[in-house]
């Protein structure tokens, strides 16, 4: 299967599956409408895929790995969700279409987002058939794993660092700190979480976190770029945000040629890091590539 087939059938097979989830008799319809709309569909559902690809190394199929797929999309959703909000990078657009906050309003963008992340946990914490296949003790070591993506040294660390720089001038150091927080955070988690589903000894847990946290640099530098040379239209969501803000990337303070040469030089590093695996990974090396070399 080509790369973007392989990304296609994960992204169908993981809104499928968001599609059965999501729904909530006892709910406000209302909030189960604007979940739905800022979850399923549009999304490459890229951090999906990298479980998938890292767990493939350890002959896991991604059905087994859905529940905690559909989870970490949701998850990652919440964060675009509330990325959006007025008081944040304050953008209309998301996915080609109106962003949720635009569709269904401000408090219920936080709402909404608030609800995709608790219920993001929920589907693979409640899914009886995958603690049973993987035990009480590896989805504790799951969830401890997003969740230090996502806490005060994760994301949510990341994204108070990010606005914080704001129309200042900073380092090369900082913009690389918060990329870690921001963004690499939880591409490693989702890299990490394939190699604990498939118990992966210490030597490969440490070589793929290092390879996941580069790897997500690499993502960062590349949608900074993109957002420079990339239209609207082929973003699906506002260009330019990034200068009209004074967001501390790379590119504001060094330039796009030195943004391009940190992603070719961070990019080979990671690849450097998978290569010392004795398994294969080559869903996982394609991947890679497609992240680095994506136009949108």
């Amino acid at each position: 299967m080509k790369l973007n087939e392989y990304l296609q059938s994960n992204a169908t097979l993981v809104d499928e599956y968001l599609s059965r989830k999501l729904r909530f008799p006892s709910a406000p319809s209302s909030l189960e409408e604007a979940m739905r709309y800022g979850s399923i569909g549009g999304g490459k559902k890229v951090r999906a895929s990298l479980l998938f690809a890292a767990g493939e190394g350890f002959s896991l199929d991604p059905e087994s790995l859905l529940p905690l797929a559909g989870g970490i999309e949701m998850i990652h959703s919440f964060s675009l969700v509330h990325d959006d909000l007025p008081c944040m990078d304050d953008d209309d657009y998301r996915r080609g279409k109106p962003s949720l906050h635009r569709a269904f309003g401000e408090s219920m963008g936080v709402l909404a987002g608030d609800a995709m992340l608790i219920e993001g946990f929920r589907f693979f914490l409640s899914d009886t058939v995958f603690l049973s296949k993987f035990g009480e003790k590896t989805v504790l070591s799951l969830t401890n794993t997003l969740l230090d993506a996502l806490g005060t040294e994760g994301m949510v660390g990341g994204q108070v660092l990010d606005l914080e720089a704001e129309e200042k001038t900073v380092s090369r150091d900082t913009v690389h700190h918060i990329m870690r927080m921001k963004t690499a955070a939880l591409i490693r988690a989702c890299v990490v979480c394939g190699a604990l589903a498939g118990r992966g000894d210490e030597e490969e847990l440490m070589l793929l976190s290092e390879f996941g946290r580069l790897l997500g640099e690499c993502f960062q530098l590349k949608d900074d770029i993109l957002d420079l040379t990339a239209s609207s239209h082929i973003l699906g969501k506002t260009a330019g945000k990034d200068v009209a803000q004074e967001k501390a990337t790379l590119i504001r303070i060094e330039g796009m040629e030195e943004a391009r040469d940190a992603l070719s030089s961070t990019f080979q590093k990671a690849l450097s890091y998978l290569g010392r695996i004795e398994r294969s990974f080559p869903r996982l090396r394609e991947l890679s590539c497609f992240i680095v070399e994506r136009k949108k």
